[in-house]
């Protein structure tokens, strides 16, 4: 094999840097983020006959991380909505796990697939059933790893091409809810994205902090823009407090999608992204089952609408008209 490059799948990749994890070298292909989480794309040979795309990611040895990646390790290999570790070890000062590489695009790219043409879109129903299916896997994580993701944003969320799933990457910011008052700079700091008590470095951050972090990505999903006039978790700062009730706008309003689903379907999405986004974490669900049970109850009334009487879609068309007017 070529020391500055190799093959997979019939596409050349350049080798920019070598890692010896364990017995294994891998090759370094591309590096994915930089910081003191550094990701990298790389090549593990020895996978299989033809080797294998892998995500390598370095992490800093801090607290309690070692357990949690291990836990997280257990985890991922019942749910396919996790990341797959497939490994980890110490490296030096480091922490380093190995993840499968998911064949897909991130919804950073269906994002900005969506906002340049109409030939590249997630329907809403579409798009519910998969950030349900997310949830439930995060819920998991909350649930039975006490670990808070603390950097869900679409860069970190990934449609696979093959289970048409999405699945949450780089647990490189995460943090045992045990600890969620000592943080590490930058940790859970993608400012658009992130909730408002990380901005406003509260003390006591919980799970609801990803919460609403899901739904600022799934709002965006569905309306091609952040909520909150754009600002998203930026609208938690104090320079807009007193303002966040007039810069909000549902959902539905925004959305390409407006006219093709029932009136009563988008109702419930509102009223769900307006809670799940509610600046006050203690305005948001309280609890996961609560949480998951409003996921549910969305996606099975797109999914078995309750029929609609005579009567009943006549005066829809009658608001609907003099909404327009």
């Amino acid at each position: 094999m070529a020391r500055d490059h190799f093959y997979f799948k019939r596409q050349r990749y350049d080798v920019v840097d070598r890692a010896v994890l364990g017995r294994k070298e891998f090759l370094l292909t591309r590096q994915l983020s930089s910081g003191p989480r550094r990701r990298f794309l790389a090549y593990d040979p020895i996978a299989g006959p033809k080797g294998a795309l892998r995500i390598v990611q370095f992490m800093p040895h801090v607290g309690d991380s070692w357990q949690r990646v291990g836990v997280l390790q257990r985890l991922s290999q019942h749910n396919p909505e996790l990341p797959q570790i497939v490994e980890f070890h110490r490296h030096r000062d480091e922490i380093v796990s190995v993840e499968t590489w998911i064949e897909g695009r991130d919804l950073r790219w269906w994002i900005r697939a969506m906002r340049e043409s109409t030939r590249q879109r997630l329907g809403a129903p579409e798009a519910m059933r998969l950030f349900r299916q997310l949830a439930h896997a995060l819920h998991h994580i909350h649930r039975h790893c006490g670990v808070i993701h603390a950097d869900i944003k679409p860069a970190n969320i990934i449609l696979s091409h093959t289970s048409r799933k999405l699945t949450l990457i780089d647990f490189g910011s995460a943090w045992g809810v045990e600890r969620s008052h000592v943080r590490h700079t930058g940790d859970g700091r993608s400012d658009l994205y992130a909730a408002p008590e990380i901005m406003n470095d509260a003390a006591g951050v919980n799970f609801r902090a990803d919460y609403f972090s899901l739904a600022v990505v799934c709002f965006e999903v569905l309306a091609l823009q952040l909520p909150y006039d754009g600002l998203g978790g930026r609208a938690g700062l104090s320079k807009y407090v007193g303002q966040q009730d007039s810069l909000y706008v549902p959902c539905s309003q925004l959305s390409r999608e407006q006219q093709k689903l029932d009136r009563r379907v988008w109702l419930a999405i509102d009223a769900f992204l307006t809670r799940a986004l509610s600046i006050d974490p203690e305005q948001r669900h309280s609890n996961g089952i609560d949480w998951l049970a409003e996921w549910d109850s969305v996606v099975n009334l797109i999914q078995r609408p309750e029929p609609v009487s005579l009567w009943t879609r006549l005066m829809m068309k009658v608001s609907d008209w003099l909404d327009t007017r």
